[in-house]
Order: structure tokens, then C-alpha cells, then sequence
């Protein structure tokens, strides 16, 4: 199996929640205190999982030698750098055109630690936004971006390490990842630009270990699959609902999630039940492709439409922003002032997303991928060339040292 689709779909599904969840946030929202989407924070986590099982799948058996690990960075670079990098000039764009007229003290740029900080740009730049050298800034969900990448260096490494015990070196990685969050990390599963590497370490490790497993078992047929996909449906939302109280109350057994979600990539991965031949279907495909896309651009659509509420407002002489508590914890959102004004944005940001992230994905993904995989394949071409002459010298001085 080249690709898992449902595993894409559920990639896709995820990052919508995500956005539902940044959404409660920043606007007053009907589904501000459903636990499913204030702990959606945690999709996060599926996501780390998940991509160590496909990387894995792609690569666990291609990066025997230093140089096919530089050829991994390069491909995994172009995968993740150039939408980052997008979207991080989108933020610095609009946000420098903000401080130009009057805006929210929120939306001010400043040279000091704060969320639109000109000195975190080179930390985001490098990649550097988990390594806690500076809070979330900017594009806040690209923290999870950074941690990816070096979470993607150490993996090539082990693999051209200990590539025969590899599930094992896996498995001590994620419970080391999951030790320091226990031990350090005072909201556990909701680590971002602090312990954020190791809450991905901890997640990719366990996909990969999870793709040992699937590849042993994969020839086995699976019983009742229908029946499995829904109850792993099932235990992953209701790890969620019972994780914690939002993002400001995490609770212990939070840690547990990269298990949770590694259950049920196992069983989606296999692509047998009712719940996949669903999940197979071209838009839930469609979302799949744009998960990425929707992950990186939504903030920004989010940002602009807080803004816009925000100026609107003011010309109206309207007072938007008030103190709302979400799961216990007071924060500053913006109150619409009905249900059916908050659906309507809902509605509406949802829509830019989609439309934005299907043009960054045709526009600045793809092409990207298509260009640094180029070099990738530049870099392998070298490598065998020089091995190729290598040999050729080599072969003269064999006869030679034969005829004496």
C-alpha cells in the first residue's frame, strides 16, 4: 500500500477540529464548552503520531548510509519549510500594515518577547519555535512544524544507526519523550513552544513503532473491521472529552494520547471497514490533501477576521471584546452577541480556510515539494556517481596487485 487514504482523510477531519478549536478562542462560540472541540488541542498529537508511522512506511527501509539521510533532510525540508515560510511572511506583512492604522493592543509588533515579536522571526525561520527559546509567536500552530523537523533529523539518524532495532529504539524514544512531559512539563500533553520536541518525539516514535507492528500483522485479516473502526472512533473521542478541562487544565493521563491515537492508526491504517470505504471518498480525500494547508493558514484567517470584527466594531461604536470563561478561565474574546452571528463567521472562516489552503496547496506546496525533492534526487544521483568512479579506479589497482 503506497498510501493510507482513510489515515489522509482522518488528517484532514483533524485539522478542521483544530480550527474549530482556535476558533472558540478568539470569538464567543456556541461550542466554546464542548470538551470534544476545547481539548481538540490534542489532534495535535494524532498528527505526530501519524506521521512517524508513514515516514516509516516511506522511508524506514531508504536511509542506510549518511548520504541517504542528507536526501531524507532535504525531502522532509520541502515538506514542511516552504508553507511555514509562507505563512510567516503573511503574518509579518499584514500585521507591519496593522501597526499603520489604529488596532488592538494585541495586533501591536514589538522588538520584546510577545506574540507579534520582530526578535522570534529568525527562531521561526530556523525551525526553532519548539526549542523554548521564545513563547508562541506568530503563526502559533507552527510550533508543532519545528518540532516535526528535528523530530525527522533524529529519526533519520536512528535508522542509519540501528536500523535493525528500530521499533525498539522507538519505543525507548516516545516513553522517553513522554517521561520529561511527565516530569517537567506542567501542562503535560498541551506542551507547544517549551517541551513541544519532546511531546512530538514522544508521538512519532510511537507511530513508528506502530508501523513495525502493522507491517508483522498487516497479512492477517482483520475481524469485525467495521466494527473496530467505530469503537476506535469511539476511545479516541472519548480520551478527548476526558483529557482535561480545555487547554488550561490539562490533566495527567493527557500522556496517554500518543497510545490512544497509535490504536487507532492501527486499525485505520488497514482500510477495511464501513468507516474507511466512507473516509475514501473524493472529498474526504480533498481534505486529506489540504490538511497541511488548512493546519498553517488558518490562524491567519482567524487573525484577519478578528481584526476586521474588530474595526468593524469600532466604526459602529460597538464594544466587541469582553471576558468570557472558557472551561473555568477567563479570556478576552470577541462577542458576535448571538448564536447564530458566531455560526455565521464559523461558516465563513471554515470557507476562507478551505479556499486558501486549496491555493497554497496547489501553489506554494506543491511546487515546492516538486523543487526541493529535485535536490534530493541531485544529492542521491551524486552520491552514486562518485561511487561509480570510485569503483572505476579501483578495479585497475585489483588487476594490478593480481598480475604481481
Amino acid at each position: 500500500m503506497d498510501r493510507f487514504e482513510a489515515l489522509d482523510a482522518w488528517r484532514g477531519i483533524c485539522a478542521l477540529l483544530v480550527v474549530l478549536f482556535h476558533f472558540c478562542f478568539v470569538f464567543v462560540s456556541p461550542l466554546t464548552d464542548v470538551r470534544l472541540v476545547s481539548n481538540a488541542y490534542l489532534l495535535v498529537d494524532f498528527f505526530f503520531v501519524l506521521s512517524g508511522f508513514v515516514v516509516c512506511h516511506a522511508y524506514g527501509h531508504r536511509l542506510g548510509t549518511l548520504a541517504h539521510w542528507r536526501s531524507f533532510v532535504v525531502r522532509r525540508l520541502g515538506r514542511l519549510w516552504p508553507l511555514h515560510a509562507a505563512m510567516l511572511a503573511a503574518f509579518v506583512v499584514f500585521i507591519g500594515l496593522v501597526n499603520l492604522v489604529p488596532h488592538p493592543e494585541r495586533f501591536a509588533l514589538t522588538v520584546m518577547p510577545s506574540e507579534y515579536s520582530l526578535v522570534s522571526i529568525p527562531i521561526h525561520l530556523a525551525l526553532l519555535n519548539a526549542a523554548n527559546l521564545h513563547g508562541m509567536s506568530w503563526n502559533a500552530p507552527s510550533w508543532s512544524i519545528g518540532a516535526e523537523f528535528y523530530t525527522y533529523l533524529l529519526f533519520g539518524a536512528v535508522v542509519v544507526l540501528v536500523a535493525r532495532r528500530l521499533w525498539a529504539a522507538a519505543l525507548l524514544l516516545s516513553l522517553a519523550g513522554i517521561g520529561v512531559l511527565a516530569v517537567a512539563s506542567p501542562t503535560y500533553m498541551n506542551s507547544t513552544a517549551d517541551f513541544g520536541l519532546f511531546r512530538c518525539v514522544a508521538g512519532f516514535f510511537l507511530g513508528v513503532a506502530a508501523y513495525h507492528l502493522h507491517a508483522r500483522i498487516c497479512g492477517m485479516r482483520l475481524p469485525a473491521a467495521s466494527m473496530l473502526e467505530l469503537l476506535s472512533v469511539g476511545a479516541v473521542a472519548g480520551f478527548v472529552v476526558v483529557a482535561g478541562h480545555g487547554p488550561d487544565q490539562v490533566a495527567p493521563w493527557s500522556l496517554a494520547a500518543p497510545v490512544v491515537f497509535a490504536g487507532a492508526v492501527l486499525v485505520f491504517a488497514r482500510q477495511e471497514g464501513a468507516v474507511s470505504r466512507l473516509l475514501l471518498a473524493k472529498p474526504f480525500a480533498r481534505l486529506g490533501a489540504w490538511s497541511y494547508s488548512i493546519y498553517m493558514t488558518h490562524q491567519w484567517v482567524l487573525m484577519v477576521a478578528a481584526f476586521l470584527a474588530w474595526t468593524v466594531a469600532g466604526l459602529l461604536g460597538l464594544g466587541l471584546e469582553r471576558q468570557v470563561l472558557v472551561e473555568g478561565h477567563a479570556k478576552a474574546l470577541y462577542d458576535l452577541g448571538s448564536t447564530p452571528a458566531s455560526l455565521v463567521l464559523l461558516a465563513a472562516i471554515l470557507t476562507a480556510v478551505l479556499a486558501l489552503s486549496a491555493f497554497t496547496h496547489a501553489r506554494v506546496e506543491r511546487p515546492a515539494q516538486v523543487r526541493f525533492n529535485r535536490m534530493a534526487e541531485r544529492l542521491e544521483r551524486g552520491v552514486q556517481v562518485r561511487r561509480a568512479y570510485g569503483l572505476a579506479r579501483q578495479r585497475p589497482d585489483r588487476r594490478a596487485s593480481r598480475a604481481s
